[in-house]
């Protein structure tokens, strides 16, 4: 060994580290050389996935690929029903399942296991497929159905390669931790919220214009609300992210070993000075993009929340007569919906609701940041993970430079 070249802390477990920030949602943490390694086997809960998937909603496709007359006669038989409704549980539910379940498998296989696991699902994807689909008539050529077998397969090694699947795992995990937190958001912000938007949500005007919107009007109103928010969030998350990169870039290995407890670098803080290099371009984004998406998903839970109490308010506190007298004679007992499906309630109750919870999902976009009490509950901790994410980065470059 060369007097310039070190060897890296003990305990430094560079797969455990690159699986560590894949699972935080960070894979363009992972350097680049090693990004691009095992992409097949990486890539076999994905493709699993397309394997189970692409027959089913293929099957579903041509079962609902008929004239609209001898579908409404189909829907009358009640055997026809029930296998198109049995056939799309399945699609809905049973690919998932095999992904996981190959996933978990793959795992605790050797490592001459998962280099043939992943070369038997290639072909099942490439060549198995595409044949049983031709030949049971789901596709009408061939050719069309090697096309898109070989088209979806390298579309799904490419977003494996770029870390996308590493990404959307992190962004559902996520979405269900944020609904775990529900109470949380009940008891600490939804309070105020409910404060801010109670004098519009009486307001006469405001019930008027919103009840007067036609619903593709509304969702404009309320993409435009969430186009400003996330405007909001953009230019206060830059500024926020410039602050942690410095800080952290300043501590010392003392200080990163008291971030990094409990993680897979703890062990590696010791050795060497830790020299600070800058994040790249690509690296940005992705702690960006995470920081983001978790703030995103406090928003829409907490909208969300909005939403059910100004119905749950509007059913009990607002008599027909005043929605009529509000809005006109009747329109208490037009009946509301929501994605297609009827609801119980008045169309202007429906509508105000949209509204009011999509401004009050804006409103805390832009004061997520900065009021003192949403900081603290909810603004801290996503900048105390990024923290983390950005301290074992420093970590992980300098043993894998002391170990080239």
């Amino acid at each position: 060994m060369s007097e310039t070249t070190r060897a890296p802390a003990a305990g430094f477990d560079r797969r455990a580290v690159e699986a560590w920030f894949r699972r935080r949602g960070l894979p363009l943490f992972v350097r680049g050389d090693e990004r691009g390694s095992r992409v097949l086997q990486r890539a076999v809960p994905s493709l699993v996935f397309v394997l189970v998937i692409d027959p089913l909603t293929t099957l579903v496709t041509w079962l609902l690929d008929v004239p609209e007359a001898e579908l409404e006669r189909r829907m009358t038989n009640t055997a026809y029903v029930f296998l198109l409704l049995t056939v799309i549980a399945v699609a809905l539910v049973v690919p998932l399942l095999a992904g996981l379940g190959a996933s978990a498998w793959a795992r605790r296989m050797s490592h001459r296991g998962r280099y043939w696991l992943a070369r038997v699902v290639l072909v099942l994807n490439v060549v198995v497929l595409p044949l049983v689909e031709w030949w049971t008539g789901l596709r009408p050529t061939v050719w069309l159905s090697f096309t898109i077998g070989v088209g979806v397969t390298l579309l799904m090694l490419f977003f494996v390669w770029v870390g996308a699947g590493s990404i959307l795992a992190w962004g559902l995990r996520k979405a269900f931790a944020e609904l775990g937190s529900v109470w949380r958001m009940a008891t600490k912000a939804l309070p105020l919220l409910v404060l801010v938007v109670i004098f519009a949500y009486f307001s006469t005007e405001v019930w008027q214009i919103a009840a007067a919107l036609p619903r593709w009007r509304l969702w404009l109103v309320v993409a435009l609300f969430g186009v400003l928010g996330v405007l909001f969030m953009a230019a206060r998350l830059d500024e926020e992210l410039r602050k942690m990169i410095d800080a952290v870039a300043e501590e010392k290995n003392d200080d990163l070993a008291a971030v990094l407890e409990g993680t897979p670098l703890a062990s590696s803080v010791d050795g060497p000075p830790i020299e600070q290099e800058p994040l790249a371009g690509r690296e940005r984004a992705n702690i960006t993009l995470v920081l983001f998406v978790a703030q995103l998903l406090q928003v829409v839970v907490l909208s969300v929340l909005v939403f059910c109490v100004l119905i749950a308010l509007g059913a009990l506190a607002i008599e027909p007569a005043v929605i009529d007298s509000w809005l006109g004679p009747g329109q208490s007992r037009v009946a509301g919906s929501l994605f297609g499906i009827e609801l119980p309630l008045s169309k202007g109750l429906v509508q105000v609701s949209l509204f009011l919870a999509a401004f009050s999902g804006l409103y805390f976009a832009a004061t997520a940041a900065t009021d003192q009490h949403y900081r603290e509950t909810f603004f801290e901790p996503l900048l105390a993970d990024v923290r983390v994410s950005l301290a074992a980065r420093q970590i992980y470059r300098a043993r894998r430079a002391d170990a080239s």
